[in-house]
């Protein structure tokens, strides 16, 4: 009898640490996305290495008609693409403020 009440501790014990995360929410943190790092796995099949903005959503054809209009009718996020770019390899990322209730002061 006392192997079912551990065993019923323990079961229990289980679903309310594993209820603390929702199963959809993944495994792990918030806050940090991942990055490719291996671009040979994004290449292009047919051969063309050329970039292409992420804003286009590698319609090639919508940027070499971008192309061709003046520089004043040319969207603002055409004409930053590369800067953008460069902005989404380096991500900031600011420390977190440490919780009040985190903090052990001796006091119990």
């Amino acid at each position: 009898m006392a192997f079912y009440k551990i065993a019923l501790l323990i079961i229990v014990a289980a679903t309310i640490v594993e209820g603390q995360r929702p199963f959809y929410a993944g495994s792990r943190p918030i806050g940090y996305p991942e990055i490719v790092q291996n671009e040979d796995l994004l290449s292009n099949r047919f051969g063309v290495d050329e970039p292409v903005p992420l804003e286009a959503r590698g319609d090639r054809n919508l940027v070499y008609r971008l192309k061709q209009l003046p520089e004043d009718n040319q969207p603002f996020w055409y004409l930053n693409w590369r800067q953008y770019d460069e902005a989404r390899r380096q991500p900031q990322f600011w420390p977190q403020r440490p919780s009040f209730f985190n903090q052990n002061n001796g006091r119990k």
